[in-house]
Order: C-alpha cells, then structure tokens, then sequence
C-alpha cells in the first residue's frame, strides 16, 4: 500500500507542477523561461516523496524513467509549452530526468549512495534553477558565455548549503575543505554544461565527487 501511495503522489506532485505553470503561463503571461526555471526547481523536490515511500528499491527508478519518454515527447512536439524553449530548443529537460534516473539506479544497484544522489539532484534543482534569477546584469557575464558571476556564486552558495544539511543528517564526515571543494566542482561542473547538458554534469558529477570524498 505503501508503494502504491507513493507512486499516486509522486506522479500528481509532478502533474500539479505542470498544470500549476502552464496555468501562470497563459493567465498571468510568465516568460517561458522563468516556468522552465519553476518546474526545474519544484520538480527536485520529488526525490523526498519518493526516498520516503520508496526508499532505495526499484521504484525508484520508475517515475523518473518514465518522464524521460514524457519530455522527450514533449522536446518534439512541443505537448508542455511550460517547460520547454520556443527557440534555441535545449534537450535540457531529457538530460534532468536521465540524470535523475540513473542516480535512482546508482541507488538501487548500492543503498550507501542515497545521500549522494540527493545531493546532486537538489543541488541541480535549486542551484542550477535559481541561478539565472540572479543573472540580473548581463555585464556580469563570463566571457563569452550566457553564464555569469552572480549566477556560479548562487550554485556555490546553494551547494555549500545542501553540503552542510546533507552532512548533518547522514552524517558523512565531512569537513570544511570538503565543502569548499563541492561548491566549487558545482560551479565547474554547471558552467561546463551548455544548452541543458548542465543537467548532467552537475547532478551525476557532483555526486560522484561527494560519494568519493
């Protein structure tokens, strides 16, 4: 019964976060960038329901398979106007749930990885997500690139954050140093990921790098 629930809540927490966007989109005219940025943000904080109802059995794995399929459709036929670019089309989408999958399945093959996963996933998801929020100033750009300062300062800050919480509570023993070198491997690992393929590298290296220190 347990599973069951918690695929019924899984899935309408995702749906809800869908439906709640494209209704900001059409009523209140949200740029398209900012619901992407919504979803990208809500959408981590699935990993809780299902760490908490699944734990690290194959469930796990489903649901965020299951919306590698949905997005990828969606890529192609534009079905989620919400959560996807109208131009300079990025298979960001596809890559965060392909790296959410193979997290869960990481987790699955070996438990001892769960804090690892959650915490590339969270950090992907508010990190990466809120980061272009504070990309306010377009002078502050690295380069040539559409990254800026004040963005890779958020992703340092919000995984210097996560880092300290996940600590606390799993306790992995880690250290001042330790954070220090996850927050700026989350600033590499984003700012080396370009038209979405963020969301691969930051939440599958990043937590490659926690599990290893």
């Amino acid at each position: 019964m347990k599973i069951i629930l918690g695929y019924i809540l899984t899935y309408s927490y995702l749906i809800l976060i869908l439906i709640g966007t494209t209704l900001l989109k059409k009523k209140f005219n949200y740029k398209e960038e900012t619901t992407r940025k919504i979803i990208h943000i809500l959408v981590g904080f699935s990993w809780f329901i299902m760490i908490y109802f699944f734990n690290t059995s194959i469930h796990l794995i489903i649901p965020p398979l299951t919306f590698i399929f949905i997005n990828y459709l969606s890529y192609k036929k534009d079905l989620i106007k919400s959560m996807e670019r109208t131009q300079n089309k990025s298979k960001g989408t596809i890559y965060y749930a392909l790296s959410f999958t193979i997290l869960a399945l990481i987790t699955y093959l070996k438990p001892s990885f769960l804090p690892y996963y959650g915490l590339g996933v969270l950090t992907m998801a508010l990190g990466d997500g809120l980061a272009p929020f504070m990309n306010f100033n377009s002078k502050l750009e690295i380069g040539t690139t559409k990254k800026t300062y004040t963005g890779s300062a958020c992703v340092f800050l919000i995984t210097l954050i996560i880092s300290i919480l996940f600590n606390n509570y799993y306790t992995l023993n880690y250290n001042f140093l330790n954070y220090i070198t996850l927050a700026f491997s989350a600033c590499i690992l984003e700012f080396i990921g370009f038209q979405g393929f963020d969301n691969l590298t930051l939440p599958l290296g990043l937590s490659l790098i926690a599990y290893l220190i």
